[in-house]
């Protein structure tokens, strides 16, 4: 016959090959076949579970990350603001301080200015004195010749010079 029609003994023979085959493998390969299918196909869900949890531990992490930096964010804006306020307070107590230091001095400086000033009208008025005293000298010696109403003349000029000052 042709190579398109098949001869039975041919078809009888490759029929009995492929059950023997067919046998054999079933015998001994189809169950490691099934097995390592089955176990692959474990190996692929296992995977994808890991990959979903790795997936999630990232999210959260991001997350975390996320808070972290919020919450650093949050307590560095408190130690600025806990430092401007310690800075105004050192400011302040510092104009203080200087305001009171600035005080002392000039108080110091009135006190001595007062001193000084009462220490020249002391002068002026010694020198006043003299100069009165000579000159009433010069008077009496010309109008008074007795010393004793000489002297009483000078006293009574005198007290009323301090009097009026």
């Amino acid at each position: 016959m042709g190579l398109i029609t098949p001869d039975y003994g041919l078809l009888f023979w490759m029929a009995l090959s492929f059950g023997i085959l067919l046998f054999i493998l079933k015998k001994f390969a189809w169950k490691t076949i099934l097995k390592s299918i089955k176990d692959r196909e474990e190996f692929i869900t296992k995977s994808l579970r890991d990959a979903d949890t790795a997936r999630n531990e990232l999210a959260n992490l991001e997350n975390r990350n996320i808070e972290l930096l919020a919450k650093a964010n949050a307590e560095r804006s408190d130690i600025i603001s806990q430092a401007n306020k310690a800075r105004d307070k050192i400011l302040q107590q510092a104009q203080l301080t200087a305001q009171d230091e600035a005080k002392k001095v000039l108080d110091q400086a009135r006190e001595v200015i007062k001193r000084e000033k009462e220490s020249a009208q002391l002068e002026i008025k010694a020198y006043a004195s003299q100069i009165v005293m000579l000159a009433a000298e010069r008077i009496l010696r010309k109008e008074l010749k007795d010393k004793v109403v000489y002297e009483e003349q000078i006293d009574s000029i005198i007290q009323e010079l301090s009097s009026q000052n």
